[in-house]
């Protein structure tokens, strides 16, 4: 005992060398698995004087090890002897020890562990090795084993001196466990372990379960004032019990009278409340809980309660609220419940709905929510009620009368509600700032539970809805308008006589407006009417036409939000909340056009962007954005430089180098300001020479601040320097911003110019290539600074957007100076750009792309190797990697999507076609631990072969075509008709990039990329999805398997003489489905990839002769689908 004592001190001291805590546990380990172990532990738990706690409990843990290994029924490898030896020797250990001080000073564990032993080895020893384990351990605490049913002279049976409370302790903590190993739900169990536990559970209902009872009972009568934990757990064990105990055994006069009795004992009434809840909610039929409710007289008994404390009026709540789903359930059970019993039910809810309605009104959240599910529930019967077209009655009418407002009057915040002070950055006390984040969240979530209540309220009763809201909402705004807000006080102050609201009714207000609004837009009911004329801040207008009653409401109570002066008020709850009502139903200011002006100012006021709470002003210069937006149709551009002028000195940027990681600070929101100059700015009806002068304003002091920094410092200096580049990081993003607020230029790709609703003057323009000359500038002296690459890259990725073209000669330099220092993150963000250019600026991309083609290739690949040599770093970078992967062949992808195929032909190009092709074919294509790559890779195959074999000459496009797109096409070959424009994309991007398609180079190239296809990519056809990691069942792999055959069909169509032998002209007689789809039919006799496969590919892996010819027949022969499903048969029966 002395070595598994050391043993297990040694193991656990963190102090012991490694070795040696390595030999210690390894001990431990040998002796829990040897034979005898388990003796050795019991003699060492039960010894005298003890040994240290930590050798005891392990010493219990090796005695469960073996209970364990007796089975679900105790009777594997002859455990029964063993078992029998442990229940003696632990018994006489909890007799002999445990019932003096011995036990007060056991340690918890301990206690808990033996207990836990116990209640497993009465799960493989009753009944049938240990029958009478009920009757042994309430026997040891001192406690009457009498079974049978429960009478008043029950608890007499036995003295307050007969009973140890240390044993009674023991035993609840034995029953504890009990119910964690056998019953408790949550724990995963085995079969057979249910069946077991199954069967345990009727023995015990045959006499113990009654003697558990008695036992509860004598604990209650005698142990209540002088011992109330014990009271305490055993309330709470009757609770956890009765779910599958005779509820007779329970609920009966003695117990009843007890229980009742406890609900008026300040210490226990808690746990009896949550004990009689139990009850209530027990599972059982609808006319025996009917009987169950009006035999315990529970409304009464919740009536008389002294609801004068929190944490009771919860328990209490909690019990009204089963009690009312409880009736609920009688009330809808149609089928068991007799329509009396529905009466009675019915009759009882009415009586319970006072009581629910008090503790949803109760001042604590906590109790308020603990009805919640029996409001849901009752709402729920209402609106049934409504579906089957059965009126509501007189008594159900009020019931919703009453709720309303309380539900109402819930949704404010407390007044004693602790705001968070947003001016304190002191980080001292960062746990009183997370509860104020989680008191957030609480009262968030509670509000979104009564808005789901008010909102059925508004399906069962209209009128109702609309009379309690929009009447509460405007008599928040008539008393702010007449007397103002406090932004001090949370309370209305009534009786100090001035009339002034608290904040927390004048956040209501505005809340409710914007619940009434989003109900309307819930139920597609928001239909503002349009302006005419007339309409000033605000008022109505004879001339406008809303569609509905509700929405001219709504309208008007927006009207009176605006009007009431509100938001002078500088609590930050009001702002954010006034503003987002405007934002977010902004239909609005279409029919009050007048009231664009006022907002305007408030926005830009001393309770908008410059709100005293420094928190709430970032949320109010995300809004000014949207607001302008929105409405800058409307009149805005009179205003330009009066924004411009009041926002100006919030633009000044001081960058904070201790926010780099993961956010910028109050600079992410600057931005919204900067990009709303933008915006006011990019109207074509102001002024150019106006636009002119305040973009240069808004652009010199970034201009010069970054100039200063790059002329005063060397580019050593400002790369060790974090906030010099963050500096210029800010500068950069915040240029960027400014022409994000210029709308995107349009770019018709079946022309060579581009055009937009919205063209740029000259002087715009100018000022914008300026911005972008000084971007690169800096981006090519710090293009080792991430931070530097990533502001360029954003900024210079907006200007693309909205310069179009103008903006494509700097994409070579940003692209180079990116490629050269990137990282895999930034490679991603980077493929992602230039497919997006290629996309949207085709097909006079073309000669940028090609430029940028062979390095970003280049880059992609370099990391590719050097993973491929030195393996990944960890999981993260393998993620990326295979991120990496993806995002590469979608770009190649989306150069065929865009018809720029030529851009490999280009002579700088053309040369390295095959090299950039194979590592797809031979390691994209064939890598199992990414089906999707595979299935793009050999969807980039598919297009390489269609634009270089099959249709060389460029005569259709490459996209991808939608089922309407290939109807259109069939139907101009059908007709004749021909859409010059659409197909000869390709060679428009050709003559941009000054590549003959015809000419021999491009041949060339052509050539040997049609030997690469048949030398390496028709076997990795064959050998990708014959490999054993293809899971041929996935339907990500089905996906593949679907473009390799697709790959196979064009490959066939290659094959054609008049395509393999001519001079690409063929595909100009074909329509551009006919690409996409076979069956070719016709002799295959010529065909010279046929040939290939029947003679030569499929032979030389393995294949027979006769399977061969018939899979090129099928190949030939075959649609699409029905092919891949002989594709798979084929794959399948030859592997």
């Amino acid at each position: 005992m002395e070595q598994i004592e050391e043993a297990v001190r040694c193991a656990l001291d963190p102090s012991s060398a490694q070795d040696i805590k390595t030999q210690a546990t390894q001990y431990c380990e040998r002796v829990k698995a040897s034979p005898d172990g388990w003796q050795v532990c019991l003699e060492l738990f039960t010894t005298t004087p003890q040994r240290a706690p930590e050798a005891r409990l392990f010493a219990l843990q090796v005695v469960e090890t073996m209970i364990a290994s007796a089975g679900a029924r105790g009777d594997a490898n002859g455990a029964a002897p063993k078992l029998e030896v442990v229940r003696k020797t632990l018994l006489e250990f909890v007799s002999s020890q445990y019932s003096g001080a011995v036990y007060h000073s056991e340690l918890p564990f301990i206690k808990n562990t033996l207990a836990h032993t116990f209640s497993i080895m009465m799960l493989a020893t009753y009944p049938s090795q240990w029958p009478t384990f009920v009757k042994d351990m309430v026997l040891l605490a001192g406690l009457p084993a009498t079974s049978g049913p429960l009478t008043d002279d029950s608890a007499s049976a036995t003295s307050s001196a007969a009973i140890n409370p240390s044993l009674v302790d023991f035993l609840l903590r034995v029953l504890s466990s009990l119910d964690e190993v056998m019953i408790n739900p949550t724990v995963p169990r085995s079969t057979e372990e249910t069946a077991r536990n199954t069967e345990i559970k009727d023995a015990m209902r045959v006499e113990d379960v009654s003697r558990m009872a008695h036992a509860w009972l004598a604990i209650l009568v005698h142990m209540s004032s002088a011992h109330p934990d014990l009271a305490q757990t055993t309330l709470r064990l009757v609770g956890t019990y009765v779910s599958w105990i005779d509820i007779g055994l329970i609920v009966n006069q003695p117990f009843m009278k007890i229980l009742f009795g406890l609900l008026k004992t300040p210490t226990l009434r808690c746990q009896a409340c949550h004990c009689l809840a139990e009850i209530v909610g027990k599972g059982m039929r609808a006319m025996d809980k009917l009987y169950l409710l009006q035999f315990l007289d529970i409304i009464g008994v919740m009536k008389q309660l002294d609801v004068d404390d929190i944490e009771f009026a919860e328990e209490a709540g909690k019990l009204a609220n089963i009690t009312g789903v409880e009736l609920l359930g009688i009330w809808s059970d149609k089928e068991t419940a007799t329509p009396d019993a529905r009466v009675a039910a019915s009759g009882m809810l009415e009586e319970l709905i006072p009581l629910i309605l008090s503790f949803l009104a109760h001042e604590y959240d906590e109790v308020s929510s603990s009805v919640f599910p029996a409001i849901t529930e009752i709402l729920s019967m209402f609106k049934r009620l409504q579906r089957e077209s059965t009126a509501l009655s007189a008594s159900q009418q009020e019931f919703l009368s009453r709720l309303l407002p309380n539900l109402v009057e819930k949704l404010k915040y407390g007044e004693d509600y602790s705001w968070p002070n947003p001016n304190d950055t002191s980080t001292a006390d960062v746990d009183a700032s997370l509860d104020d984040d989680d008191e957030e969240a609480i009262f968030s979530e509670l509000r979104r539970s009564l808005r789901t209540f008010i909102d059925a309220i508004a399906v069962i009763n209209p009128g109702l809805y609309d009379n309690v809201m929009l009447t509460t909402a405007q008599n928040v705004f008539k008393q702010c308008n007449q007397y103002g807000v406090s932004a001090d006080n949370a309370a209305d102050e009534i009786s100090s006589g001035s009339g002034r609201l608290g904040w927390v009714r004048a956040e209501l207000g505005i809340y409710l407006a914007q619940a009434y609004g989003d109900r309307l837009v819930s139920t597609k009911n928001l239909r503002f009417g349009s302006a005419k004329h007339g309409q000033t801040n605000g008022t109505h207008s004879d001339n406008r036409s809303a569609s509905n009653p509700s929405t001219e409401s709504f309208a008007e109570l927006l009207s009176m939000m605006i009007q009431s002066g509100i938001i002078e008020c500088s609590h930050p709850s009001i702002a954010p909340l006034y503003f987002e009502n405007l934002v977010r139903f902004s239909g609005y200011f279409d029919v009050y056009r007048d009231a664009v002006t006022p907002v305007l100012k408030s926005l830009l006021g001393a309770t908008g962007v410059r709100h005293p709470q420094s928190s709430v002003r970032p949320r109010i210069w995300y809004l000014l954005r949207r607001f302008i937006e929105q409405h800058l149709t409307m009149g805005l551009t009179v205003y330009s430089s009066d924004f411009i002028s009041a926002v100006s000195d919030m633009l000044s940027i001081s960058a904070n180098p201790s926010s780099i990681q993961g956010s910028y600070g109050v600079f992410d929101s600057q931005l919204y300001l900067f990009e709303a100059c933008g915006i006011m700015l990019a109207p074509a009806d102001l002024d150019d020479s106006t636009r002119t002068t305040l973009l240069q304003y808004l652009f010199s002091p970034l201009f010069s601040g970054a100039q200063a920094l790059m002329n005063t410092k060397s580019a050593e200096q400002i790369l060790q320097e974090p906030a010099s580049l963050l500096q210029i990081h800010h500068y950069m993003l915040a240029i960027g911003a400014i022409i994000s607020g210029f709308p995107n230029i349009r770019v018709d790709s079946k022309t060579t110019s581009a055009g937009a609703p919205h063209q740029l003057s000259t002087n715009t323009v100018q000022v914008f290539l300026k911005a972008a000359d000084m971007c690169i500038a800096i981006l090519e002296v710090l293009r080792t600074s991430q931070l530097v690459r990533e502001a360029a890259r954003a900024t210079l990725s907006r200007m693309l957007s909205v310069l179009g073209t103008e903006a494509l000669p700097y994409l070579p330099r940003l692209i180079d100076s990116l490629v050269s220092n990137c990282a895999v993150e930034e490679l991603l963000d980077l493929l992602g750009l230039i497919g997006l250019v290629v996309f949207k600026f085709k097909p006079y991309v073309a000669p940028t792309a090609s430029k940028l083609l062979l390095p970003v290739i280049s880059k992609v690949y370099g990391f590719l190797d050097k993973v491929a040599q030195e393996g990944a770093t960890g999981t993260d970078e393998a993620v990326l990697l295979q991120d990496l992967r993806k995002a590469y062949l979608t770009l190649i992808g989306a150069i065929f999507n865009a018809d720029l195929d030529s851009v490999f032909l280009d002579p700088q190009n053309a040369q390295h076609l095959v090299l950039i092709f194979q590592p797809i074919a031979t390691q994209l294509a064939v890598d199992h631990t990414n089906a999707q790559c595979q299935r793009l890779a050999f969807n980039v195959i598919f297009k390489a072969i269609q634009a270089w074999i099959v249709d060389p000459l460029g005569y259709h496009t490459l996209a991808t075509l939608t089922p309407a797109a290939i109807a259109a096409l069939n139907n101009d070959a059908k007709t004749g008709a021909k859409n010059p424009d659409r197909q000869m994309l390709r060679q428009a991007a050709a003559r941009a990039l000054g590549v003959d398609l015809a000419s021999d180079s491009a041949k060339a190239a052509r050539d040997q990329f049609k030997q690469f296809a048949m030398k390496t990519v028709a076997p990795a056809c064959f050998e990708t999805p014959t490999r054993p990691q293809f899971q041929m069942a996935d339907a990500q792999s089905s996906l593949v398997v679907s473009e390799i055959a697709s790959v196979l069909q064009i490959l066939l169509v290659a094959g054609m003489p008049a395509i393999a032998q001519g001079d690409g002209s063929a595909a100009a007689e074909m329509a551009a489905p006919q690409l996409l789809s076979v069956p070719i039919g016709g002799d295959l006799g010529h065909n010279h990839f046929a040939s290939y496969l029947s003679t030569s590919l499929l032979p030389s892996m393995g294949c027979p002769e006769n399977m061969a010819v018939e899979f090129v027949q099928a190949l030939s022969t075959l649609g699409q689908k029905q092919f891949k499903k002989y594709f798979v048969a084929f794959l399948t029966s030859s592997g």
